[in-house]
């Protein structure tokens, strides 16, 4: 028995296989995949969070029918995937953790344009794209099912442990399953037994073709966050006629629906959220849910969280998704008493965007993802080499921390008194906190590894090369100059930051009219206008753009846009501004061209395009030093592009 984590290192039996603890890696979309098959590189990063002590290990979502088809997913369909899957079940298992495949298909659901073909319970336009699918005919419904059981017996046969069934998100089952979606008067709609019934003859099919030795779990939402869709009461009906007809091995609850517009966000929960915010509903699922096992989902970032829930009897296994992603080792750690060492996940769902975006997922403190040297112990250098940073803020500190710990002596300096340069700030914003613990992590490293840091003063080339560098890595980060027409001092329009860190320095609400000019669109302009919104009466958001957050990952954006909205921010758009004096704003309209002025106005800041500050490079260069650009200084942008930049510049140090 662990003596910390009793709980969660308890082993559990499913299906007559006993896991060597309740961890489980949860699925988790990638983009690593070749089109329609298991590629190395998801093998790699499956393997390598079965090698880091997870208990169970799901796969992201393969497509459970020619229907469902999509080239970013492998084909559970397909006998042609075979053989990775074969590939991938031994990679994982050989680490001790089972592999369950998870099993999906979309529907309606689409985060793009309308018009796109797909099928459903009924004719319901999707909430995110408002696609209208083509409605599903009896035949076909039962032959879904039959595609299910044979995409399950495939990977059985390659030698996975089990599948999970993908009911959540407003994915097709879950259209069968909610009253939003499902307008059926046949067999397949109507009350919850009806609207149930695709659920169960899938659980029902998979077990007869696979037999009782295979674990099947089952994914759906206790809540899904539309209105007159699945609420706790409703999820209970729901659960009991599955349990009682077709019972899973577990039943992970994951909230969040593409049926709704605005509900999607619920299934990430980010840092602005509570630790663990579903508890509760896992708690009102018991009595449904009867002796079969529950599975708990959503921020639990921390192994004490974890047994906790455990330990009050929420749940009786974890799945971990963006936690293990953050660090692949998580379970290990936690097992052998580091938990302290863990790699913390900050809620920032920047790896959502990258899939949102089109490209393979990242995460913002593990640059390794993706990668064979995921969760590995770091290769030192052939040749100990002498190390500057410039800049102590995440890239400079990514920098510091893999220099040091590849070997090299690495010397870090850094303008402000304190590590973390922007992000610093930007972790004292409300509902940010959390990224203090990514910069506390880096310099703990950064002590072990024998970084010197050299903080509290600006940085002159002359420090640089008194310390005789083999090279130098800038990561100096970028300035926010005044927007157009507004760098006259008497205008005395303030940058964000600056704005940001005098009202942190006074906590005393100000009250009045403040006034931000959003030319950034980061999330941390949008997390100061929620400081904003806390010290004074009245918040304008301008911004020349038609919306807000645009450039955010759509769940992100979804937050931010519900949060501003609740703190009663009030949304400009389409607006310039075109001059600020005596305490009046005046704005152009981005297509009429009218004039409006904003009179009374207590404090007007903005947040612009930033610009590298990457003075010291010419000077470093002319005297012969090897100089590489990382972060902001670079090409500003945003975290998860900085630590990787910081990673891969010292592993070329």
């Amino acid at each position: 028995m662990n003596a910390a984590f009793p709980h969660l290192f308890a082993p559990l039996d499913l299906a007559g296989r006993r896991l060597r603890n309740r961890i489980g890696f949860a699925a988790m979309s990638t983009r690593f995949s070749d089109p329609g098959r298991v590629s190395e590189r998801l093998i790699t990063h499956l393997a390598a969070r079965a090698r880091g002590g997870a208990g169970i290990v799901i796969t992201e979502a393969f497509c459970a029918a020619p229907s469902a088809r999509t080239p970013v997913r492998p084909w559970a369909f397909d006998e042609g995937a075979l053989p990775g899957f074969a590939q991938l079940a031994e990679a994982v298992q050989r680490h001790g953790a089972a592999l369950v495949g998870q099993l999906w298909h979309g529907g309606s659901a689409h985060h793009g344009p309308r018009g796109l073909d797909s099928v459903g319970a009924s004719a319901v336009p999707d909430g995110m794209s408002w696609t209208v699918p083509r409605v599903l005919e009896d035949a076909e419904i039962e032959g879904l099912v039959a595609d299910y059981a044979d995409s399950a017996h495939r990977l059985q046969r390659a030698g996975f442990a089990g599948v999970e069934v993908s009911a959540a998100h407003g994915f097709l089952p879950l259209q069968f399953l909610s009253p939003v979606t499902n307008r059926r008067e046949d067999r397949w709609g109507g009350d919850a037994a009806g609207r149930s019934r695709f659920v169960r003859e899938i659980l029902r099919a998979i077990r007869a073709r696979c037999g009782a030795g295979f674990i099947i779990g089952l994914k759906m939402p206790a809540d899904d966050g539309v209105p007159g869709s699945i609420d706790a009461e409703e999820a209970q009906r729901l659960v009991r006629h599955i349990v009682a007809d077709a019972p899973p091995d577990w039943l992970c609850f994951s909230q969040g629906s593409h049926s709704g517009g605005w509900a999607l966000h619920l299934h990430a929960p980010d840092m602005h959220d509570p630790v663990a915010p579903y508890r509760a509903l896992w708690r009102a699922m018991r009595e449904a849910a009867g002796a079969v096992p529950i599975a708990a989902i959503g921020r639990i970032q921390a192994p004490h969280v974890a047994e906790a829930i455990l330990a009050g009897g929420d749940a009786d296994l974890v799945m971990l998704a963006r936690p293990l992603l953050a660090d692949a080792n998580w379970p290990a750690k936690a097992e052998a008493g580091r938990a302290a060492a863990i790699t913390p996940c900050i809620g920032c769902n920047a790896c959502w965007g990258e899939i949102h975006r089109g490209v393979a997922t990242g995460c913002s403190v593990n640059p390794h993802v993706g990668s064979p040297q995921d969760g590995l112990p770091v290769v030192r250098a052939a040749q100990t080499k002498r190390v500057v940073v410039v800049g102590a803020g995440m890239a400079g500190l990514q920098a510091a921390v893999g220099a040091a710990e590849r070997g090299h002596r690495v010397t870090l300096f850094g303008a402000s008194a304190a590590p973390g340069g922007a992000a610093a700030l930007h972790a004292r914003l409300p509902g940010c906190g959390d990224i203090a613990r990514a910069i506390a992590h880096l310099v703990a490293r950064a002590g072990a590894a024998g970084v010197r840091m050299r903080l509290g003063a600006p940085v002159e080339a002359a420090q640089v090369l008194a310390e005789s560098p083999e090279t130098v890595i800038l990561a100096t980060g970028a300035a926010m100059p005044p927007p157009r027409g507004f760098a006259d001092p008497a205008m005395a329009a303030r940058d964000i930051r600056s704005a940001m860190a005098a009202l942190l320095a006074e906590p005393a609400r100000r009250g009045g009219l403040a006034v931000l000019l959003d030319l950034d669109a980061t999330p941390a302009t949008y997390d100061a206008a929620e400081l904003l919104a806390e010290r004074f009466d009245k918040v304008l958001l301008v911004t020349p753009r038609e919306a807000i957050a645009r450039d955010s990952p759509l769940l992100v954006a979804q937050g931010i846009q519900k949060r501003l909205s609740a703190r009663r921010v009030t949304l400009l758009t389409c607006r310039d501004a075109i001059s600020f004096d005596d305490g009046a704003v005046i704005l152009r309209h981005a297509l009429t061209a009218e004039l409006e002025t904003i009179r009374d106005v207590s404090l007007l800041t903005f947040a612009s395009g930033r610009v590298p500050r990457d003075g010291l490079v010419a000077q470093l260069r002319a005297a012969g030093v090897r100089v590489r650009l990382v972060g902001d200084s670079l090409a500003p942008r945003l975290m998860l592009s900085a630590v990787r930049e910081g990673e891969a510049a010292a592993e070329a140090a």
